[in-house]
């Protein structure tokens, strides 16, 4: 076996490990590493899938883990061989969103960006990778270059509220950016506890946000 491909199965092993992991782990809505009772984050639609994904499967973590290494394995195939795959990119960024592997997924979400950078959905989901890290200013400047390129895109409004006023105590942008939610979109998922948390961080009440 060649030096190459004994590093690359190695990495594939280490990789599937720690991505069955965060699979079984992940959640629907990520939580937001924010103050107590902050709102979680809201994520932009998720593209079409590649044509290249597996079946997913179900069952225990090595059984699960097994099709998502292989469909990852082609995915990094398909985009090696094609760099202006977007979809490909694309689903490569979602799989490691999901899973909560969220320093991988960006690099992947900032390759579809390339290709597509006026996409307010992946400028939001890449922006919440951010945010998870807690690497606030970075994510608010994406969610804002979602606004800019989609002024109606409801996710990254939501998402600016929550790190613009929970995260950095910036409540004018907040405010602004909660008035224009309500606005075009009054059906907001948890709307109503993310205006009682603001309502409370401008009464004083800092550490409390939507509940």
């Amino acid at each position: 076996m060649r030096r190459d491909q004994l590093a690359f199965l190695l990495g594939g092993l280490a990789f599937g490990i720690l991505f069955g992991y965060g699979l079984f782990h992940a959640v629907a809505t990520k939580p937001v590493v924010a103050p107590p009772g902050a709102a979680a984050a809201i994520e932009g639609p998720k593209g079409p899938a590649a044509p290249t994904q597996a079946p997913l499967g179900g069952g225990g973590g090595g059984s699960a883990a097994a099709p998502m290494i292989a469909e990852i394995n082609a995915l990094k195939q398909a985009l090696k061989g094609d760099p202006r795959n977007l979809p490909a990119a694309v689903r490569l960024a979602n799989l490691h969103h999901d899973a909560g592997m969220f320093e991988q997924a960006i690099p992947f979400y900032e390759k579809a960006l390339e290709l597509a950078p006026h996409d307010a959905d992946l400028l939001t989901d890449n922006g919440i990778c951010h945010e998870q890290l807690q690497r606030f200013d970075e994510a608010l400047v994406l969610f804002r270059r979602a606004q800019e390129a989609n002024a109606n895109h409801w996710q990254s409004l939501y998402n600016i509220v929550v790190v613009a006023g929970f995260h950095l105590g910036r409540i004018d942008e907040a405010d602004k950016a909660l008035a224009r939610l309500e606005q075009i979109n009054p059906g907001a998922p948890n709307l109503a506890s993310l205006k009682a948390g603001m309502a409370r961080m401008k009464a004083g009440g800092a550490a409390g946000g939507p509940s």
